[in-house]
């Protein structure tokens, strides 16, 4: 019998808010601020993209890792011309403000979490080209007033700032509110992992396809870089993240055979009739999925897509 998830079932979308029709959702974020003449330099040193150099309307995703490269925390950061903003999940901000407050000997670098004062509304859809106050260029930020106007590497936008400022910009282009039901369907098409369902404890950068998103390969030495280098030397992870869908009911942490091997679902919302999930799946000794068909309790699926596929990875080796 096939695992049901009651969210899921309760929750069919009326319309494809964020895919077919552009749309917004208020997003839960926890947002640092990083002030101080050496922030950039500090950043640069402890977390997995290059930021020493970053000029300021840079958006960079970013992961801070232990030793053995387990992910403490991840999130973007948004360089300005006066400090740099990490927007994370609320569950690490707190941790993370604290861990950069740690190691600052010497240098002039300063972290507040300023999570109470800032927010973030997300716009997604096929009509976000000519939204206000944005660049074209994917994974940058331009000021606009008291926020800042982010293009997303997806096309979308999103608008960070004080609460009023965020209001006033979301309310004035007058498009339909979206849920979190509809940004979780949108994020899992989408192919982005999340924090606590894909990023997680055991799983390392490169199954997850971190790798093109999260981490620059010829920058220098920061907590975990051995791990990420040595996973990425050696080229074939045992797994692999992949976008699947299936025509039936399925639930998170639901197992899913292929090829006669086992793997899990991360993360799955209702699409129309189907449900669209991230599936953590198992890849043969040539690092390939064994089959393209799944198996999730009796529910049949397909994979779809590996997540980082296609993406330039930067620091890489020409």
């Amino acid at each position: 019998m096939a695992t049901t998830n009651p969210a899921a079932a309760r929750y069919r979308p009326v319309m494809a808010l964020l895919t077919t029709t552009t749309a917004t959702v208020a997003r839960d974020v926890g947002v640092i601020r990083v002030t101080g003449d050496d922030r950039q330099a500090y950043l640069h040193s402890l977390l997995s993209q290059d930021l020493e150099h970053a000029r300021p309307g840079t958006v960079a995703d970013f992961l801070y890792l232990d030793a053995k490269g387990t992910a403490l925390a991840e999130g973007r950061a948004v360089v300005r011309a006066g400090d740099v903003l990490l927007v994370t999940p609320p569950g690490v901000t707190a941790s993370l403000a604290d861990a950069l407050g740690r190691f600052t000997f010497l240098l002039d670098a300063h972290a507040h979490d300023v999570s109470a004062d800032w927010r973030m509304t997300s716009i997604r859809g096929p009509d976000t080209d000519d939204l206000p106050g944005a660049r074209s260029q994917p994974m940058t930020a331009a000021p606009h007033g008291d926020g800042m106007v982010i293009r997303d590497r997806s096309g979308g936008v999103d608008y960070l700032g004080p609460a009023a400022w965020v209001t006033e910009r979301v309310d004035a282009l007058g498009l339909p509110e979206a849920s979190l039901h509809d940004w979780e369907r949108w994020r899992i098409r989408a192919a982005q992992p999340a924090w606590g369902r894909e990023i997680a404890a055991g799983r390392r950068t490169q199954e997850l396809g971190l790798l093109p998103t999260h981490v620059h390969l010829r920058k220098g030495c920061y907590p975990g870089q051995e791990s990420i280098a040595k996973t990425y030397n050696l080229g074939r992870p045992r797994r692999a993240l992949w976008v699947a869908e299936f025509d039936a009911a399925v639930g998170e942490d639901t197992p899913v055979q292929v090829g006669g091997k086992a793997g899990v679902i991360t993360s799955v919302a209702p699409d129309g009739a189907q449900m669209i999930a991230l599936a953590l799946l198992p890849l043969d000794r040539d690092g390939r999925l064994p089959e393209r068909e799944l198996d999730a309790g009796g529910v049949p699926g397909r994979v779809l897509r590996r997540v980082g596929d296609g993406l330039p990875q930067p620091g890489a080796q020409s």
